[in-house]
């Protein structure tokens, strides 16, 4: 597998860079595990969210708490994640993973995440209802939603709609992430809303649809992200999420345009969950508790435009603004039952394999 960077933030939140392979990589040593005191391993996403995350979250956690270190191991997506963690299930090396809500509730019904425990993680109380996990298991961290991006400099007017995708004039210069990246699914349920179709009957239309585009675009494994893609010219219309177009929007000097579709779009939850067998767990959950809360949801909000699942957080309107749960957003969100997804990912992606991306 190749190695990536992993980064120790220590007190004074200076980053020291670190090689390591995220699977295979050996144990952490015990060592001491208290709420106070302990060493804490995070799986999580690579590129800005784990830069922002650091310095939102990860920093001001570690100067409250310094006895406490904690290191962030960055993966491309939860995919990724979900099969470093099958590795080392029964010795894990990371003890809290971030990753979207579909693959975790993979990992709890195998027995890769365990359930909290609500007296170390009292903020689980005030996460919004939408973001609560049955059994205790590792509640919503953050949300988001599914958005058109789109070249600024090219696409005028700006698309209003996901058929932009199908347009001509974007032929070679389009980018998806497809399944089994949760954006191919999420964008599976969008296109069967479009085509008239129950996405929990049967998803025949949207992959029929999809399958279209076969010859159009560039890509389905944008790298390093279709946020990239577009911002260098690449291409001028890709598939991906508002947080991160949010930001890209901003570093690119509103070069990459972020479009929620007329059609709707559907929420992405990313859960923060703590590993069955984890050597930390006090330490962790102490994390955990702390990145649930107001503080610290209302931080990452402002930095990255996730937004928050604590129901106490407080954001100011310029960023909250801007994120999934904004007024605009809200009502044209799809309802999307994650856990019947989950169970039915592996045969979507293979539906994705032989139709759409060998289509």
């Amino acid at each position: 597998m190749r190695l990536r960077r992993t980064r120790l933030v220590p007190a004074l939140a200076v980053a020291a860079v670190l090689t390591v392979p995220l699977a295979g990589c050996g144990t952490s040593s015990a060592g001491p595990d208290s709420a106070t005191e302990g060493t804490v391993t995070i799986l999580g996403y690579a590129g800005v969210f784990q830069d922002n995350y650091e310095k939102a979250v990860i920093e001001p956690f570690q100067k409250a708490n310094p006895k406490i270190k904690v290191t962030f191991r960055p993966a491309q997506n939860s995919a990724e994640m979900l099969a470093t963690l099958r590795s080392e299930k029964s010795n894990p090396s990371n003890d809290v993973a971030i990753m979207d809500t579909s693959v975790s509730a993979t990992g709890n019904k195998e027995g890769i995440f365990a359930p909290l425990d609500p007296k170390a993680v009292p903020n689980v109380a005030d996460v919004t209802e939408q973001g609560k996990t049955p059994k205790n298991f590792g509640p919503a961290v953050t949300y988001d939603n599914l958005v058109l991006l789109y070249d600024t400099t090219k696409v005028k007017p700006a698309p209003t709609s996901w058929d932009a995708l199908w347009d001509p004039k974007h032929k070679g210069k389009i980018g998806i992430p497809a399944a089994p990246d949760i954006q191919g699914l999420a964008l599976t349920m969008i296109v069967c809303k479009m085509e008239g179709a129950d996405y929990q009957k049967t998803i025949d239309p949207a992959v029929e649809r999809l399958s279209q585009l076969s010859g159009a675009v560039q890509t389905w494994d944008p790298q390093p992200d279709p946020y990239s893609l577009v911002t260098s010219g690449s291409a001028t219309v890709a598939v991906g999420w508002n947080a991160r177009g949010q930001l890209y929007a901003d570093t690119s000097k509103g070069k990459l345009g972020v479009a929620l579709p007329s059609e709707g779009s559907v929420f992405q939850v990313n859960t923060i969950n703590l590993t069955k067998n984890s050597k930390h767990p006090k330490a962790a959950q102490a994390f955990m508790d702390y990145a649930l809360s107001p503080k610290a949801q209302e931080s990452f909000t402002e930095t990255m435009f996730y937004a928050p699942t604590n129901s106490k957080a407080k954001v100011p309107a310029a960023a909250a603004d801007r994120t999934a749960t904004s007024p605009e957003r809200q009502k044209e969100m799809i309802s999307v039952d994650w856990n019947w997804i989950a169970e039915r990912r592996d045969a979507w992606t293979e539906e994705w394999r032989r139709k759409v991306i060998g289509g």
